[in-house]
């Protein structure tokens, strides 16, 4: 076919419904805006988290999440067995494949390859130490698909991981649509200054820190927005404050006094543009703020370290007049990175790769 796709299906194979996931359906909600037909082809768990995110998109509920104990290339196959029947139900002019991890959806990738479907992979995140195993590259010398990524490290480091030419590997940077009306501060929150951390509570995410940071930072609360398999460990925790996963993120943010991403990795987190979009300022790590040239001019760097973080904590509100023009740049940051470049980016790309 030729020019823009008029029926995407969107292919998220996730077993959890996170930033990466919320990017995928920020675009797909904006290729239904330019008349696309599209369906999100995902785990049933995953669909019933995404809720009002789905927008006017078709729900198809599959099993593309392959059991652990399988492995590479039997997963590969489970997965590609697991979409071939929605390629009959919803026949697509593209496909668009969330891919959180670089391999998460070499399966996926199979079965449009073989259905002669063009498409479009966007990976989330890409470790520097990772490596392609002999049965990784072998499906990947195989796989028809064009590749993109959320941020040019990424990108860079992709086109390493797969062995491609440089920049054949587009970047399609995240972004937030224009900020709503200014909310009044979330109410349930406790008393005195806050440290707020929005995302997956795991060990990547650097949640694990969470009593420590407390501790550290008392009398100040630290809270955590999200949820994920340390949930439980967390729970009851002296001077932490878990908040569960929110719709309401820019009022939690207005309610904070800083927002914290201590990130062992990441790709292009929305939830750095969401904190500065809403004016909090931001703490995270280097690697968490690697999407940004200018993080040094919007963000404070801080390390895994709770001592360390309760010191640049105090820094930050010893220190206003560097705060607020940190404040004020990254804001400017985030009216650059915005949604509509984003979904534009994301259907040349999806155009091209049907040409």
């Amino acid at each position: 076919m030729r020019g823009q796709p008029e029926r995407i299906l969107v292919i998220i194979p996730s077993p959890v419904f996170g930033g990466a996931e919320a990017q995928t359906l920020q675009v797909a909600r904006g290729l239904l805006a330019q008349g696309a037909e599209l369906a999100v082809a995902a785990e049933p768990a995953v669909l019933a988290a995404a809720g009002a995110a789905l927008g006017r998109a078709l729900p198809l509920p599959a099993p593309l999440r392959p059991p652990e104990e399988l492995a590479p290339e039997a997963a590969r196959r489970w997965q590609s067995r697991g979409l071939a029947p929605l390629l009959l139900r919803f026949p697509p002019d593209a496909g668009l494949v969330c891919c959180p991890l670089p391999t998460e959806g070499f399966g996926a990738l199979e079965a449009l390859g073989t259905a002669g479907v063009p498409s479009l992979a966007v990976a989330h995140l890409v470790r520097l130490d990772w490596e392609l195993t002999a049965a990784d590259r072998a499906a990947f010398a195989a796989l028809r698909a064009d590749w993109a990524a959320v941020s040019a490290p990424n990108a860079r480091r992709l086109e390493a991981l797969f062995g491609l030419p440089p920049h054949r590997v587009a970047a399609i940077p995240n972004g937030l649509p224009p900020a709503r009306p200014a909310l009044p501060a979330w109410r349930g929150m406790p008393p005195g200054p806050k440290l707020l951390q929005v995302g997956r509570l795991d060990i990547r995410k650097g949640a694990q820190f969470a009593p420590g940071i407390a501790a550290a930072i008392a009398p100040a609360q630290m809270l955590l927005a999200g949820d994920g398999p340390l949930r439980d460990r967390l729970q009851g925790a002296t001077g932490v404050h878990l908040l569960g996963q929110s719709e309401e993120v820019p009022a939690l943010l207005a309610a904070a006094d800083a927002f914290i991403l201590p990130s062992e990795h990441e790709g292009c987190p929305l939830s750095v543009l969401e904190a500065a979009q809403a004016g909090c300022p931001i703490l995270a790590t280097r690697q968490a703020l690697e999407a940004w040239p200018e993080a040094a001019e919007m963000a404070r760097f801080i390390l895994r370290d709770p001592a360390q973080i309760a010191s640049v904590f105090a820094e930050m509100q010893r220190d206003p007049a560097g705060t607020a023009a940190r404040v004020a740049r990254a804001r400017e940051v985030a009216a650059a990175w915005d949604e509509a470049a984003m979904i534009r980016r994301t259907a040349f790309l999806l155009a091209a790769a049907c040409r």
